[in-house]
């Protein structure tokens, strides 16, 4: 089963345009010959038609759109080779994402520019990335931003559709908390796994070849150096992949018998070969190795505030400003008085920030937090483009034990994945859908 320790939330068989199917082979050279350094451009004498699904398309060049996206930002090699061997993943991908923003269209949900731009800003944060700094990149590789920011919006709204339309299908009972309470319990002292995942479901034989090469090519991607969190978060389907493929730590008998057997063999920093199992192939990287039961500071939850001073781009703030501000926040000793100044600045990034696990924070955040009690203000942390400043406004330390609270949410987390995953493929099922390549 998927582990607990998920974060919140954390693709008419009309013709259309006169568009005539177009062969692998054809959409694989075509990809092959566009190189990264120049913008993508459409198939001469109009559009060609990659897949219907119902009443959307999806163009050859949203497909080498994203081809471009996922190696540019995974750290792929970029060969002919390897963007042929992207093309069914990434139509597969968009598939679903046409999909999710169909359903989330019947349901009138709508998302704004506003919420895509402060995605994007969070993703460039999160990278150490200065604002624009996304943009910039996939310009200077001549890469369409439309292709992120279609993807953030489906993301955005699957989760309005989630929160919105499927929360009511999900309800835990104490009984279900006790289970996993008592199993916690029982397996205080033994062995515990730190794991990230990847996850390739295979749901119709035609799949099993597609995702087997896929899966060893992964794995030989990140044997060679490609950080496997990149790698999870471009290509695995499980939830784990918007963390990183973060599957927090696990015991042996929490996962499935494939991945079981390796856990004691595997040595901090080694990744597994493909293990197939009954749910299709995975990839797993032990990332280290514990006695379960002791307490973990990365495993604390923390609510945090902070401040996000610009100080490259057009928002960067004038030096003597950016001292002045600095000196001020340095001051604070209370959360208050940080939420009221992000408030005022309105700066990107600046404002609480909900509850999360120490450790799925960036490294260079983490760090700091981790030394930080309730109330007191960070030092300067410089990241790319900004300085920012942090405090800690609430602190629950890791007991070695979740606790109930903590299970309840877990509980209701994976189950509602569960339940978004079923209807994804309800929708799918429903859908006319023509792959054309």
């Amino acid at each position: 089963m998927v582990r607990r320790f998920f974060r919140p939330l954390v693709l008419a068989l009309t013709a259309i345009c006169g568009a005539a199917a177009v062969p692998v082979s054809d959409l694989g050279t075509a990809l092959a010959a566009q190189s990264l350094s120049a913008p993508a451009t459409p198939a001469p004498g109009g559009i060609t038609i990659a897949a219907v699904i119902n009443e959307d398309i999806i163009t050859l060049f949203d497909v080498q759109s994203r081809a471009n996206l996922v190696i540019t930002t995974s750290g792929l090699e970029n060969t002919p080779d390897m963007q042929r061997r992207l093309v069914p993943q990434v139509v597969d991908i968009l598939i679903e994402e046409r999909l999710k923003l169909q359903e989330a269209a019947r349901l009138k949900i709508k998302i704004t520019e506003t919420e895509i731009r402060q995605s994007v800003e969070s993703i460039e944060q999160r990278n150490n990335m200065p604002a624009g700094g996304f943009r910039a990149m996939l310009d200077g590789r001549g890469i369409d931003m439309s292709a992120l920011n279609t993807q953030v919006e489906a993301d955005l709204s699957w989760a309005k559709v989630v929160r919105q339309s499927l929360q009511s299908e999900v309800s835990v009972n104490p009984d279900e908390v006790n289970i996993v309470l008592a199993r916690a319990r029982a397996n205080q002292g033994k062995a515990e796994y730190l794991l990230a995942e990847i996850s390739l479901p295979v749901s119709s034989p035609a799949q099993e070849p597609v995702m087997r090469d896929m899966a060893n090519r992964l794995v030989t991607q990140a044997r060679g150096g490609t950080p496997f969190p990149s790698l999870a978060q471009q290509f695995s389907q499980s939830p784990t992949a918007v963390l990183g493929g973060d599957l927090g730590w696990v015991v042996r008998g929490e996962m499935e018998a494939e991945i079981d057997d390796i856990l004691a063999r595997l040595e901090p920093g080694q990744i597994s070969d493909p293990l197939r199992t009954s749910v299709g192939y995975h990839i797993v990287m032990l990332r280290e190795r514990r006695t379960a039961g002791a307490a973990d500071p990365r495993m604390a939850v923390v609510t945090l505030n902070q401040i996000y001073l610009p100080t490259q781009g057009g928002r960067a703030l004038a030096p003597e400003r950016l001292a002045q501000l600095s000196e001020t926040i340095s001051g604070f000793t209370t959360c208050e008085e940080m939420d009221k100044l992000g408030s005022e600045l309105e700066t990107p990034g600046s404002g609480p920030i909900p509850p999360v696990y120490v450790g799925s924070l960036p490294p260079v955040v983490a760090n700091v937090v981790l030394a930080l009690s309730p109330g007191r203000t960070s030092p300067a942390i410089e990241v790319g483009g900004a300085r920012l400043f942090l405090q800690v406004c609430m602190r629950r330390d890791d007991s070695g034990v979740p606790s109930g609270e903590q299970i309840m949410s877990d509980l209701e987390n994976e189950k509602l994945q569960n339940v978004a995953r079923q209807r994804l493929r309800d929708l799918r099922r429903q859908a006319l859908i023509d792959i054309r390549i």
